[in-house]
C-alpha cells in the first residue's frame, strides 16, 4: 500500500479540481478557484472579500462569485493558479511562487518564468535546494518584539572574552555550531506560527540559542536539549503570544527556571500559569501536575551589539540572540543564498546567530542565522546575511540591523548530568 502525505494528498485533490474544470459546470469552476484562496494570502485591505473566501466562506455573496468566475483558466494548472493570482489578487508581486508541493506534483507542470517569480534581491546566492514560502502579509501580523519599556538590565559577575585586550586575534575566519569538527550543537529548529499564529519570536530566537549553549556547556551530551517555550509563554508574567522580549526569557530562567519541552508541549496560544501548565501528563481519565522535573537556569546574562564582540561571544560560548527588522521581502521572498538589503527600520523579530562564513566566490562575509519559521523558509529554517563589512564597511545598512542589539546568557549546568 502506498503511504501519500496528507500535505501531498491535499494538493492533489486541489489540482484534480482544477484540471477537471474546463468540463465542469461554472459551480464547480467557483470551487476549484475556491480552493486555491485556500492555500494564499493575499497582502491588500482590498482582497478582504478574498481573505473571507480563503476563511471557508464559499458563495457568500455575488461580488465574490463574479471576482472568481471572471478567472479564466488555461488548460496548465500552474498557468491557472498565475492567472488566478494576476486576475484576483492583482498579479504583479502578490504571490510570488507557487508553493514547492504544487511544482513538485505531476511531470506537465512548468515553473512561472522568472518575470513572475521575482527574487528578493539582486545579491542572490542561490541555493538549489531551498523550498518555496507563502509568507503572511506583514502588516496583518500581530506584534512580536515588544519595545523594551525600561532599560535592559544585565546580570553579571564576570567579564566577557570581548573585553580582554587582544581578544580579536583568537577569532577565526570561519565558525558554525551546527559542525564543529563534526559535532552539532544545535538543536531542532521549531515554528512559532504552527498550530496558529504566536507573536513568540521573542522566546524562539532567544530559547534557540540558549538551547544550544546548554549543549555546548555539557559538552554535547544525551540528551541533547530541547526547553519548553509554551511554558515561558503561559508562566514569565510578561511576554505572550502578543510580544515580548529576550530580557523576558533570562529573568524568567534566572528566577524560575526552564523545563523540558515534554513538560508542556508548544501549542502557540496564551496559557494561565498552573502547576500543570508548569510541567503536566494526563492519564486516559484525568491529567495531573509532574511534581519532580529537571529545571534549567542561567547565571550572567547581558546584551552585546557589534561584529567582532558578537564573533567572540559566539566563539567562546555559543550562539546568541539578536534583533532585527524583518522586512517583507526577507520574509516573503527569502528562499536561499546570502541576503542583503537596504532598509532603516525597528526591530521586530528575534533570531539566533549561530555563526558566521566567508563566500570566496562573492568575497562576502555572511552571518549564519536560525529563525523560528519552519523548516520550509530559506535554507531549511535557517538563513546567511552580510556582516557589517559588506559595501566598504555599510553592511549594517544592508543586514536588518541584526548588529546593533543582540544577547546573550551563560547556561548554568551544576544541577544537570
Amino acid at each position: 500500500m502506498i503511504r501519500v502525505p496528507f500535505g501531498d494528498f491535499f494538493f492533489l485533490t486541489l489540482l484534480s479540481l482544477v484540471l477537471l474544470s474546463n468540463k465542469s459546470p461554472a459551480s464547480c469552476r467557483r470551487l476549484s478557484n475556491l480552493n486555491l484562496l485556500n492555500v494564499v494570502h493575499t497582502r491588500d485591505n482590498k482582497n478582504s472579500e478574498i481573505r473571507e473566501l480563503a476563511k471557508g466562506n464559499i458563495g457568500q455573496s455575488e461580488k465574490e462569485l463574479k471576482l472568481v468566475e471572471d478567472v479564466e483558466e488555461p488548460g496548465d494548472p500552474v498557468d491557472a493558479f498565475w492567472e488566478w493570482d494576476r486576475m484576483v489578487v492583482g498579479g504583479g508581486g502578490e504571490l510570488d511562487f507557487i508553493p514547492e508541493r504544487m511544482l513538485r506534483i505531476g511531470p506537465s507542470m512548468k515553473v512561472p518564468s522568472a518575470a513572475n517569480r521575482p527574487l528578493y534581491s539582486p545579491f542572490v546566492f542561490p541555493n538549489p535546494h531551498t523550498s518555496k514560502h507563502v509568507a503572511f502579509p506583514q502588516k496583518e501580523m500581530p506584534p512580536c518584539l515588544r519595545p523594551m519599556d525600561r532599560p535592559f538590565r544585565a546580570h553579571r559577575t564576570y567579564p566577557r572574552s570581548w573585553e580582554f585586550p587582544g581578544f580579536e586575534a583568537s577569532i577565526p575566519r570561519h565558525w558554525d555550531w551546527r559542525n564543529v569538527s563534526g559535532i552539532n550543537y544545535s538543536s531542532p529548529n521549531r515554528n512559532q506560527h504552527i498550530p496558529v499564529y504566536c507573536g513568540g519570536c521573542w522566546v524562539f530566537g532567544t530559547l534557540g540559542s540558549l538551547q544550544d549553549r546548554f549543549n555546548v556547556a555539557r559538552n554535547n551530551r544525551w540528551p541533547m536539549t530541547q526547553l519548553s517555550p509554551q511554558e515561558i509563554i503561559a508562566c514569565n508574567g510578561r511576554g505572550n503570544c502578543n510580544g515580548g522580549t529576550a530580557e523576558d526569557v533570562f529573568v524568567h530562567a534566572k528566577i524560575q527556571g526552564l523545563v523540558e519541552e515534554g513538560c508542556n508541549n508548544y501549542k502557540a496560544v496564551n496559557e494561565k500559569c498552573t502547576p500543570f501548565t508548569r510541567c503536566g501528563s494526563c492519564w486516559p481519565d484525568s491529567c495531573f501536575a509532574i511534581q519532580n522535573y529537571t529545571r534549567y537556569y542561567i547565571k550572567d546574562y547581558g546584551k552585546l551589539s557589534g561584529r567582532i564582540q558578537m564573533m567572540s561571544e559566539i566563539h567562546n560560548r555559543g550562539p546568541i540572540a539578536c534583533a532585527i527588522s524583518a522586512t517583507e521581502q526577507f520574509d516573503k521572498n527569502y528562499t536561499g543564498g546570502i541576503f542583503q538589503q537596504l532598509a532603516d527600520s525597528p526591530s521586530n523579530h528575534i533570531v539566533s546567530v549561530s555563526g558566521w562564513g566567508w563566500d570566496e566566490e562573492s568575497k562576502t562575509e555572511f552571518w549564519i542565522v536560525r529563525n523560528s519559521w519552519g523548516d520550509a523558509w530559506g535554507e531549511m529554517g535557517w538563513f546567511r546575511i552580510v556582516t557589517s563589512i559588506y559595501r566598504g564597511g555599510r553592511g549594517d545598512q544592508y543586514n536588518l540591523g541584526i548588529e546593533r542589539e543582540c544577547y546573550f546568557a551563560d547556561p548554568d549546568v551544576s544541577n544537570l548530568i
